[in-house]
């Protein structure tokens, strides 16, 4: 089997850019074979391109699947209405999984432009009243447009078939029209080299762990605002990069917290194993709704109970009063008791770590992924 993968990026600067590396090198492993193509101009890493049979740079897409001949497409990221009228025309079969609500949102995020309330509504006129299609840019602000969205929604409908990574995401896709018989469910799976450490033998220190891009979407001034209310003898660790990342470090020290919040900046995946068996347990404070978040199960491997906000599909592995506890999306006071309830009740952080990883055991798995993906390629190829 050949699978052409189509991504705008060609690093592993993100969740999307992480699940292709970690998935071509299973796939390489099964002896299917992988090839790219790539916008030049966003970001190039060597190391990522290492990993397919061969990589091009994405000049005319329709000559380029005609000269590898692959026999699937496989689209993550890319957003050119244009590509899409090239690949439609293709005879290939079209697989595209949708790791975000890129497609569904003018502002990208989903969540109320001056509320901060967190959105799960159709793409449709009342984005403009929620201010949905004023967006930052460089050069100040663009305006995004709702008719040329809902263009590259239509011509994604005429694709052949469509991977979610959860039931929250097969819904926003129904929500939007898109076929029901042609969705597919495959969840993500966490990194194999994340190991449990029995919180017995465990050095679990008084530390709260954030994971993820430092943007409005996320959060982050959520928990920082509930930190105040938090034990003092708990500090956080911020681990990541993004656009809010000096608002945040500017209102940490405006609530007089910089004694208490560490920001570490962004680390390799690998590294992350190290946080996760180290601290209290992992906080989650989204106000987008996650189509499935892979930190916060990452986080459930490793033995790490998990204290998120009820959005999206977090309910999906996060079970409230099992491996973790569930808060309302934006409130911080319902964060601060949360977490103060679990540091207050050290046995039942043991059984939430306990918990925690045995709900990782028969799920979440690389190898149930990687099965289920080859199945469905299969199944296309051969026309069911």
């Amino acid at each position: 089997m050949h699978v052409l993968w189509i991504n705008n990026k060609a690093s592993r600067g993100g969740g999307a850019e992480q699940y292709i590396y970690n998935t071509v090198k299973h796939l390489n492993k099964k002896g299917i074979k992988s090839s790219l193509l790539y916008d030049p101009n966003i970001e190039v890493e060597n190391e990522f391109l290492d990993i397919f049979n061969s990589a091009f740079p994405l000049l005319c897409i329709k000559e380029q699947i005609q000269d590898i001949n692959p026999d699937l497409l496989y689209i993550h990221q890319l957003h050119d209405y244009a590509s899409y009228e090239e690949i439609i025309k293709s005879k290939v079969k079209k697989i595209r999984f949708y790791h975000d609500h890129k497609l569904f949102c003018l502002r990208e995020h989903k969540y109320k432009t001056l509320s901060k309330k967190t959105c799960t509504c159709k793409t449709g006129l009342d984005c403009y009243s929620c201010l949905g299609f004023i967006n930052k840019s460089k050069n100040g602000f663009k305006i995004a447009s709702l008719g040329k969205l809902q263009k590259l929604q239509d011509i994604n409908k005429r694709l052949d078939l469509f991977i979610v990574a959860s039931a929250y995401m097969k819904e926003h896709l129904k929500l939007h029209h898109f076929e029901k018989s042609k969705i597919r469910i495959n969840p993500l799976y966490a990194n194999d080299n994340i190991e449990y450490k029995n919180s017995e033998k465990s050095n679990k220190s008084k530390t709260l762990l954030f994971v993820g891009q430092l943007i409005t979407g996320k959060g982050i001034d959520i928990l920082l605002k509930a930190m105040k209310n938090i034990d003092k003898s708990y500090s956080l660790k911020i681990i990541g990069t993004g656009a809010q990342e000096e608002f945040l470090k500017h209102y940490s020290k405006k609530l007089k917290l910089e004694e208490r919040v560490e920001f570490i900046g962004q680390l390799e995946h690998e590294k992350l194993s190290f946080y996760y068996q180290r601290a209290y347990c992992l906080i989650v404070p989204s106000r987008i709704p996650e189509t499935f978040n892979l930190t916060g199960v990452e986080a459930l491997k490793a033995g790490l109970p998990v204290i998120a906000a009820n959005v999206g599909a977090i309910n999906e592995w996060l079970i409230h009063g099992s491996n973790g506890f569930l808060f309302e999306s934006n409130n911080a006071q319902d964060l601060a008791l949360k977490v103060n309830d679990l540091i207050s009740n050290p046995s039942l952080q043991k059984i939430f770590c306990s918990n925690a990883f045995k709900s990782t055991i028969h799920n979440f798995k690389s190898q149930t992924h990687i099965n289920n993906l080859i199945d469905i390629f299969n199944q296309k190829i051969q026309g069911v």
